[in-house]
């Protein structure tokens, strides 16, 4: 990737040029993060170009928190005034030069990221063990490190490092015994608002932007009094760290203890990097020269530990129990990002367990819903680690389509959705249900991980959901006075679901070549998901009455008997 340019000793994350992006002309260069909007009518920034996917999300959280901090928008007016026309460099430039001082990464205290005590005598680890997928020590030992090989990056320039503590500090899974976990839990997800208004193109701004919190966001998230511009309590490296080990009088950190800003600068890990001449060694990971590299770093446990209770506004959250207060992160699971997981994603679900992150419900619910439904392109950006304790299985990242609609017209929007995605669950259990029964005497003693069958339906009827969600946003437009304005969308929806489920069922059972036992058990299995399908038995009325709340087919064909009947 080159050089970067300007090189110093002293590596200040606002006055040197480090972050990569990728311009709309297709060149790729380091920029200071003050030029982000910088040539936005002409060639702009519309990427992040590092050469890893968590380091590209976490510099969306990093450019986020930093617009969130120093340059604020008193109120949605304020906020307005930038969407509509974004900051030239130099205004972006004061007001990061405010808190320049928080953001050296190497010399004296206090250091970005890193803990204000040098950790002399501490544990030394190799800079490669900052990336999260990298073999523990565990792993090492039994030379189970098939995947991610040990001792693949020597060294890391100081942009690269700058990059890796903020990554790791932001996402950290458990580290062992006191390494603490990130403010939300270990691999949190993360779903950003990326809006462009019409005809602009996609940008980094429209990614950016409008995910910011006005002055009134963060006042309504404090819990407590706090100075606006307590740096100290802002970025937690500029003073000694919270321990939190019980033998030393060390405590749990809750949200009373902090600025509201500290959620997008939690530091639960205790590091100090070591730096050392280059020596002609390049970045292991993005190539670049620098002076300065840093190839191993001093490590403490019992760091910050973080407190329930924090609520990180770019997170969905989820409760265990309808009574309960608390909300927890939600976490990336396999299978996936498609619609299943809209209700508490882009609406909050049915049940109110699970609610979305403060931005995502600000841009739909809030001041910002005007924008957003009007001569606007919205998507939802989802991304995190899908981690299994300490190991890390997988980056999970997708984009998806968001339908604004402002005003009572939300309500009916949401309701659609809500009800579309519980129907679809559902079919997709029963299919997978049917299929089971189809090949096996016991159904309930197959072996096997069955769950590919659910997930292909949600992949197969993405594009049908899509178009049913544009007939429903349609329906809600128009000038009808029925009560119910969705109720037409959810019914095509039914017989999307009905015709896609017996397709696949067709699919992953066969019926060819059966013999007359096996075809008896094969004929009843589909025959049974059909008549539920339409309504039939309890499974079916519950499917129509509670999911999709629409008259079931075999509802109506009661009712026509009778009518005839009678």
């Amino acid at each position: 990737m080159g050089k970067l340019r300007n090189m110093r000793k002293s590596f200040n994350l606002i006055g040197n040029p480090w972050l990569p992006v990728r311009r709309r002309s297709g060149v790729v260069e380091f920029i200071e993060p003050w030029r982000i909007a910088e040539g936005f009518d002409s060639d702009p920034c519309v990427a992040f170009a590092w050469p890893r996917p968590d380091f590209n999300g976490a510099a969306h959280e990093f450019l986020i928190g930093l617009l969130s901090t120093a340059a604020t928008p008193k109120d949605e007016e304020e906020w307005d005034e930038w969407w509509n026309s974004p900051p030239a460099p130099e205004v972006l430039r004061r007001r990061f030069g405010a808190i320049a001082h928080a953001f050296d990464l190497d010399g004296g205290s206090p250091r970005f990221m890193q803990d204000f005590d040098s950790l002399e005598n501490a544990k030394t680890e190799s800079i490669s063990a900052l990336l999260i997928e990298t073999p523990g020590a565990q792993t090492l030992r039994k030379n189970s490190d098939l995947f991610v090989k040990r001792g693949g990056i020597p060294v890391l320039s100081r942009a690269a490092t700058a990059m890796a503590l903020f990554t790791l500090n932001a996402f950290a899974p458990s580290g062992g015994a006191g390494h603490r976990t990130s403010m939300r839990g270990g691999g949190p997800m993360t779903t950003l608002v990326s809006a462009d208004r019409a005809g602009s193109g996609p940008t980094l701004w429209g990614r950016l932007w409008p995910n910011v919190e006005t002055v009134e966001q963060i006042n309504a998230r404090a819990d407590g009094d706090y100075l606006l511009e307590d740096y100290r309590s802002i970025f937690p490296w500029l003073t000694h760290t919270r321990v939190s080990d019980p033998k030393a009088g060390g405590r749990e950190t809750t949200p009373r203890d902090v600025h509201p800003l500290q959620v997008y600068w939690g530091m639960p890990r205790r590091i100090r990097v070591d730096f050392e001449e280059a020596a002609g060694r390049e970045c292991g990971l993005t190539g670049v020269s620098d002076i300065l590299v840093a190839g191993n770093y001093r490590t403490r446990n019992y760091g910050t530990n973080y407190s329930d209770g924090f609520e990180h506004p770019l997170s969905p959250y989820y409760r265990q129990n309808p009574k309960d207060t608390l909300w927890l992160p939600v976490h990336p699971k396999p299978g996936g990002l498609n619609y299943r997981l809209w209700p508490g994603l882009v609406v909050d679900d049915r049940n109110r367990m699970r609610r979305t992150a403060k931005v995502l419900s600000h841009w739909r619910n809030g001041e910002r819903a005007e924008v957003a439904a009007g001569p606007s392109e919205s998507r939802i950006l989802v991304f995190g680690y899908d981690m299994d304790n300490m190991k890390a299985r997988a980056w999970v990242e997708g984009e998806m389509p968001l339908w604004v609609v402002a005003g009572e017209s939300r309500e009916y929007l949401d309701h659609f959705i809500q009800r579309a995605v519980a129907g679809a669950s559902t079919v997709s259990r029963l299919l997978t249900g049917a299929i089971k029964s189809a090949l096996f005497d016991r159904p309930g003693d197959a072996a096997g991980d069955y769950g590919f069958i659910g997930e292909k339906f949600f992949r197969e009827t993405e594009a049908e959901f899509y178009s049913a969600l544009s007939t429903a946003i349609a329906q809600i437009n128009s000038e009808s006075d029925i009560e119910d304005r969705t109720i037409e969308a959810r019914e095509d929806w039914a017989q999307v679901m009905r015709t896609a489920a017996l397709r696949l069922f067709d699919e992953h059972a066969p019926g060819e070549g059966l013999e007359d036992r096996d075809m008896h058990r094969h004929v009843k299995a589909r025959f049974q998901l059909a008549i539920t399908l339409r309504g039939g038995g309890k499974s079916g009325k519950s499917l129509f009455d509670s999911d999709l709340q629409i008259p079931s087919p075999e509802t109506i064909r009661r009712r026509i008997g009778k009518s005839e009947a009678a």
